[in-house]
């Protein structure tokens, strides 16, 4: 047993320090080692925490820019899933604002005539009388039918069928001469060295026109009508109607090219997998597509000529800017809606709203007042009034501060076009939108989003010529098949 002596200093001093009985037997070096062993372990925990804390505010910085750029992408994904449908009319809260505007109403506008099927033309009608044959109370058999009280329901359907006609060729002999005589070499119905007619050679290109592949529409021709055509077959019927139509789409450029205005607009094409441009050039009567590979200035020089004595309707995009033309007109659709893109994804300062909002209030009032003097409702003189407020509007636009940057570049458009924004309001015949470009472009859209455009540029030339002439038939009020019909021989459609 340990003993302990108490020395003058007051100090205990163990005699065995190996086994203490007051650490339970422990020996004090382990003590001590425990100690400096914790010791150590709780510093180099505090560093780990000092550390740690250290990546915690690392990690909370990097989580507050991703949380932003996860908005922004979100913002992005709504736009681009919203772009392809109209928007909702309706806004959040709405109905719990008092003095709110109210809703548009869905359908017709107030006072639009309605339309209804017209009763089919007795020449073109078959009649089927349906006799009761017994009494539905009774069961009595023995019913007495008046013939003069019935009443009519008309139905209308169609009949599939397939024709063949036999031409058979006659020769004779011509006594003044002396010489066999045979017939003209254009009969009317028949198509030269082609087994099939000009009404299904018509109707294999008004599919085409909708958008169908040449594959599918051979197969809705034998599945549908029996007739069996191959797709190669429907390629030269193409081919054959573009040909015929050639002198047309001449007279068509011409036809442009000399005219007052035209609306020029451009779009992506696909030739055999390569990236090419599909122009457009209308007006009120006439519409010309050209399918290149060059998106310049050149392509609209080539079909306006160098200098085009006419109005330039177009949107903003630089490649009409050398373009020589007696006036221009800048596409107002395009300004406002770049405007309403800036305000949906840019929280705005006040300056800024402030300027967006009379930007595009000014704009829409001064096409308000073409329409009106369209219409009618207002006089020459007023709408040069209207003109001058609204070029002294924008005048004063343009000298605001504007602290975002899409919306300076907005400011910069206008200071550049500034002599072509208001062409509209000097000649009524000029729009100030693009629209008539663009919706005469959407049918060659659709058909680009189904066929992917064209596999070789000979089909490429015959895209254009046919459409060229189906859009101008249309805005002449022709219906496509009449003029597919035409095609398939060599004569001006109707």
């Amino acid at each position: 047993m340990a003993v302990y002596t108490e020395k003058k200093t007051s100090a205990y001093v163990c005699d065995d320090g190996k086994n203490c009985p007051l650490l339970d037997g422990d020996s004090i070096l382990k003590i001590v080692a425990d100690r400096d062993y914790w010791q150590e372990t709780a510093v180099r925990q505090e560093k780990a925490m000092a550390l740690a804390a250290k990546e915690i505010l690392r990690l909370q910085g990097e989580n507050c820019l991703l949380a932003e750029k996860n908005k922004s992408l979100q913002a992005q994904i709504k736009h681009l899933c919203q772009r392809p449908f109209k928007r909702n009319l309706k806004k959040e809260g709405a109905d719990k604002n008092k003095g709110s505007k109210p809703l548009k109403k869905k359908g017709a506008p107030v006072g639009h005539k309605g339309r209804g099927r017209k009763r089919p033309e007795k020449e073109n009608t078959y009649y089927v009388d349906i006799l009761p044959q017994k009494c539905d109370k009774c069961g009595c058999e023995d019913i007495t039918v008046y013939p003069s009280s019935f009443q009519e329901h008309y139905v209308q359907d169609i009949v599939v069928q397939v024709i063949t006609t036999c031409y058979r060729t006659h020769y004779g002999y011509c006594p003044g001469c002396k010489k066999t005589v045979y017939p003209a070499d254009s009969v009317n119905g028949l198509l030269a060295h082609s087994r099939i007619g000009p009404n299904a050679v018509a109707l294999s290109g008004y599919f085409r026109y909708l958008g169908i592949p040449y594959r599918k529409t051979a197969k809705i021709f034998k599945d549908v009508f029996g007739l069996d055509i191959t797709h190669p077959s429907l390629l030269d019927f193409d081919a054959k109607m573009a040909e015929n139509g050639q002198p047309i789409f001449d007279a068509l450029l011409n036809r442009v090219k000399n005219s007052l205005y035209v609306h020029v607009d451009e779009t992506g094409w696909r030739v055999n997998g390569e990236n090419q441009w599909l122009w457009n050039f209308v007006n009120q009567d006439t519409a010309v597509f050209r399918i290149n590979k060059s998106r310049g200035s050149n392509v609209v020089e080539k079909t306006l000529g160098k200098q085009y004595e006419g109005t330039l309707i177009s949107d903003f995009y630089s490649g009409y800017n050398p373009v020589y033309a007696k006036a221009k007109q800048k596409c107002l659709a395009h300004l406002l809606r770049d405007i309403k893109k800036i305000q949906e994804e840019n929280t705005l300062a006040k300056q800024d709203a402030d300027f967006c909002r009379k930007l595009k209030k000014t704009l829409k009032a001064a096409m308000e007042a073409w329409r009106k003097a369209v219409k009618h409702e207002i006089t020459k003189r007023q709408l040069q009034a209207a003109k001058k407020q609204t070029a002294e509007m924008l005048a004063r636009l343009c000298l605001y501060k504007i602290q975002n940057e899409k919306l300076q570049n907005i400011v910069k458009r206008m200071v550049k076009h500034h002599q072509q924004l208001l062409t509209f309001m000097d000649d009524l015949n000029v729009e100030p939108t693009n629209n008539r470009a663009e919706r005469t472009l959407r049918p060659s859209v659709i058909m680009r989003k189904i066929t992917f455009g064209n596999r070789t540029e000979s089909g490429a030339a015959n895209h254009s010529v046919i459409m060229s002439i189906i859009q101008t038939g249309m805005l002449n009020g022709q219906e496509p098949i009449d003029i597919f019909r035409s095609l398939t021989q060599k004569e001006k459609p109707p």
